[in-house]
């Protein structure tokens, strides 16, 4: 994959994280707590997985688009 390539899937995955956590902010206020928990499991389950798939896929073959990385 060209490095353009891996930036604009990079800037989508991290659009849909954003889209999440916002998902997971309407579930803190209109859900019961249990609900809640289980939900917020689930999508850091997901973001941990999208983290690894990102590790592997993008920023092995193009570092410099890892943010925590100098």
């Amino acid at each position: 994959m060209d490095t353009k390539s891996a930036h604009t899937i990079k800037q989508h995955i991290k659009r849909a994280i954003e889209e999440l956590s916002l998902a997971l902010t309407l579930a803190n206020e209109a859900s019961p707590a249990d609900e809640f928990l289980r939900l917020r499991t689930s999508v850091g389950d997901i973001v941990a997985r999208i983290d690894t798939m990102l590790q592997d896929n993008i920023y092995k073959h193009h570092p410099g688009l890892d943010g925590m990385k100098d």
